[in-house]
């Protein structure tokens, strides 16, 4: 309808020319369904083809009323690292920017049922990296509207930064830990975020089936942050180590523009 706010159209303009919002444009959704739908909306405008979908957590306190522990994103952006020189994770100046070590899951095919573990999950996945998700939004204060806004905003993916294979035989109990600018944020395993990468995998399936998003061949699940989210800002560098052999390293630059 004429003169109503839509906040796909502010989101669009803020993510295709990279300047920060001054707050998360109203209306707000304000239920899983509307966050979604916003989400469906401000995906096909960006135009990109979807390469993947991230995984986030539902805050606690508000698991038990919306029946859901986790949440999706579109990923429109996925770049390797070379192991020498860090990669570029964009963010928003003005916005909300932080990075998160996860496990990247590359589909074979869809699943047709409930994935049990990494004998069952071979099946369904056909390559495992450790990876950085970049996770910025143009609307600063967006973590005060979870999860609607952080699910309206496209899960606030920023892309997502493969680096080095993992084993499926075992990266579930991989020691991981996080480093901005050399100091320690964070360490954890994959198999302690919730129920495990798989169990990301098992939600991801299921809003397929309900029609929420669309899983395809090939594309990429980051499946949880493993170490946390850690606030980054433009000029600093974070690492992750998974296990002794896995190292990856990212410099957070300012986003231009999505193209």
């Amino acid at each position: 309808m004429p003169g109503v706010p839509d906040p796909v159209a502010a989101l669009l303009t803020a993510r295709r020319s990279g300047q920060a919002l001054p707050a998360f444009p109203a209306p707000v959704p304000a239920t899983l369904t509307e966050a979604y739908a916003v989400q469906q909306r401000l995906a096909a405008a960006l135009g990109a083809p979807v390469l993947g979908w991230k995984v986030g957590r539902i805050p606690p306190a508000l698991v038990e009323t919306l029946g859901a522990e986790r949440l999706a994103g579109p990923v429109l952006r996925v770049a390797g690292l070379d192991g020498s020189t860090p990669g570029e994770a964009r963010v928003f100046a003005g916005g909300g920017g932080a990075i998160e070590a996860e496990a990247m899951l590359r589909l074979r095919a869809v699943p047709d049922g409930p994935v049990r573990g990494d004998d069952d999950g071979a099946v369904w996945v056909d390559e495992i990296r450790a990876g950085f998700e970049v996770a910025s939004s143009p609307a600063p204060g967006v973590h005060a509207h979870a999860p609607f806004g952080i699910i309206a905003d496209i899960g606030i993916n920023n892309g997502l930064l493969l680096g080095p294979r993992l084993d499926i035989a075992g990266f579930t109990t991989l020691a991981v830990e996080t480093r901005i600018d050399g100091a320690s944020v964070g360490a954890g395993r994959p198999i302690d975020v919730l129920d495990g990468p798989w169990g990301s995998v098992n939600f991801l399936v299921e809003l397929h089936r309900r029609g929420v998003i669309e899983l395809q061949p090939g594309q990429w699940i980051s499946a949880g942050a493993i170490t946390g989210v850690h606030p980054i800002a433009i000029g600093q560098t974070a690492e992750a180590c998974f296990g002794a052999d896995a190292r990856i390293a990212c410099v957070a630059v300012m986003e231009t523009g999505f193209q």
